[in-house]
């Protein structure tokens, strides 16, 4: 067996992801992890999966197209072998960061420069226009992850900068202190 990371990207529809799942199964491999969403009305999802070695890339990649096609369901998919390296090896702590406020051109890069300047990594980004388009409001959490070395309070007044800059709102919490103080309590 050998690990394959395997994207699939297209319009939404009704079983997309049972298509997905069972083709996975009818080619022998086994699914590891997913991380599947949608925008709008696309469809994107990443999987890890182990494939048996007698199946090769290229041809795992070529099944798949066919067995969608086949299923009618219009995907673009790229395959690569999985190599398991890290962005760093260092110990980091989780932060959770929210901006909310007007949205505007440049909202996302103009937080995401400073993430990058202190070599932040960024896990999860979720970017909602809760009230809709025409509401203007724009509401973006980040999971990131603080390498060793940060400090937290240089990060959170730099961001605070940023954002006072684009007339928007931000929090800064460890991942720990966000779950405890949004997490729903039986009544």
């Amino acid at each position: 067996m050998y690990k394959v990371v395997v994207s699939f990207l297209g319009r939404d529809c009704p079983g997309i992801v049972h298509a997905v799942s069972s083709l996975m199964n009818e080619l022998d491999c086994n699914i590891d992890e997913v991380s599947q969403t949608i925008l709008h009305s696309e469809f994107a999802a990443i999987i890890i999966v182990d494939a048996p070695d007698s199946l090769p890339l290229e041809t795992l990649h070529q099944k798949l197209e066919a067995g969608l096609a086949a299923r009618k369901v219009d995907l673009n998919i790229t395959t690569r072998l999985f190599d398991g390296a890290s962005w760093g090896t260092g110990k980091t702590e989780p932060f959770v960061v929210s901006v909310d406020g007007p949205d505007r051109p440049g909202l996302i890069a103009g937080i995401t420069g400073v993430f990058s300047r202190h070599k932040v990594n960024i896990e999860n980004l979720k970017a909602l226009m809760p009230g809709g388009a025409r509401d203007g409001h724009a509401l973006i959490v980040y999971e990131v992850a603080l390498p060793e070395g940060v400090d937290p309070a240089v990060l959170r007044q730099e961001l605070r900068v940023a954002a006072e800059a684009m007339n928007v709102r931000m929090s800064m919490q460890h991942r720990d202190i966000f779950e405890a103080v949004h997490r729903i309590q039986p009544v």
